[in-house]
């Protein structure tokens, strides 16, 4: 898996490459924790190029997104297709990460409601 890092509109875009699973998830883990640490509370996470996640990739999201509502954040996921919907959608993952079609929805998203 490899991880991509940028902000926009001061929001922390995070891109995964690749699968995410049980030997990588914790590398993903690190990477939304340090974004916590450093007061980035509103995170994208755009899933266009990941082919296969697992229970455990999809665990790392829902907790970091509970560890961002704690400060008042947000995390959404984008561009969700293949198998890792169809996990998405057995797990019943849908009814506690907001999934975007794309980026620029889920970006505008959390940027429409810090200005509300």
């Amino acid at each position: 898996m490899v991880i991509h890092e940028e902000i926009k509109n001061k929001v922390a875009i995070i891109t995964l490459e690749g699968e995410v699973d049980l030997y990588n998830a914790k590398e993903l883990k690190d990477v939304l924790d340090e974004k916590i640490k450093n007061q980035q509370y509103e995170i994208v996470v755009n899933l266009a190029k990941v082919p296969f996640m697992d229970s455990s990739g999809i665990g790392t999201l829902v907790t970091a997104m509970y560890k961002l509502k704690k400060y008042h954040g947000d995390l959404k996921v984008c561009s969700v297709h293949g198998s890792v919907a169809k996990v998405f959608k057995l797990t019943g993952m849908e009814s506690h990460l907001e999934v975007f079609d794309s980026e620029e929805a889920a970006l505008a998203s959390l940027v429409s409601a810090r200005e509300s």
